[in-house]
């Protein structure tokens, strides 16, 4: 057998104990699939935290720390924390109704409590990112609960787009763009936002 097939061999002999051994380590702990697979896959890149908030702060933190120009008697890490309790609310504990619009979707996203300001903060402010990547002409408006936020091609005849934003919905939709990380950083220097999230 060639030393490359011997090495492969090693190397998936290697894959699945760790997987064996994460899946025993999880059943007996409780540990969930995600942290299952980074164990798994030996993944250094994975929060060591095991909580998400705590991981985009601490990143943050890090790149605050690392740039000699952060005015520090501006940094606000708490307005960033109250804008990922919202991200969390929004994901995880809002209802939405969907529905096929000419050209794309109509998402009803809407909750109870704090969840619909939740929405609302982000619902606005998503809608404005959605425009601003030219792809998409999006229009947040305020519902009883929440918003409806309404998203079609800049095109209304490509179908391409309407078929994605559909498939996409209100989950994929708030992925959608790269303007998450400069957000971030931005309300953790304390500048001025579209929405607060100051204390």
């Amino acid at each position: 057998m060639s030393s490359h097939r011997t090495a492969v061999r090693a190397a998936l002999l290697s894959l699945i104990c760790a997987v064996a051994v994460a899946s025993t380590q999880a059943t007996a702990q409780g540990m969930d699939h995600a942290k299952m697979m980074a164990a798994a896959q030996g993944t250094a890149s994975a929060p060591q935290s095991g909580q998400a908030a705590f991981a985009a702060i601490a990143e943050i933190v890090r790149k605050l720390k690392a740039d000699s120009t952060t005015d520090w008697s501006k940094v606000n890490i708490e307005a960033l924390r109250q804008h990922l309790i919202d991200m969390d609310n929004v994901v995880m504990r809002s209802s939405v109704k969907q529905a096929n619009v000419p050209g794309g979707v109509s998402l009803d996203i809407t909750g109870t409590g704090v969840v619909t300001g939740a929405i609302r903060r982000m619902g606005a402010m998503h809608a404005m990112a959605l425009n601003e990547d030219g792809e998409y002409v999006a229009r947040s408006t305020e519902i009883p609960g929440g918003v409806r936020l309404v998203v079609t091609g800049r095109d209304p005849n490509d179908t391409a787009i309407a078929t994605r934003l559909r498939g996409l919905g209100f989950a994929g939709l708030l992925a959608e763009g790269d303007h998450h990380a400069a957000h971030h950083m931005m309300l953790a220097r304390g500048e001025p936002m579209m929405h607060d999230h100051r204390p």
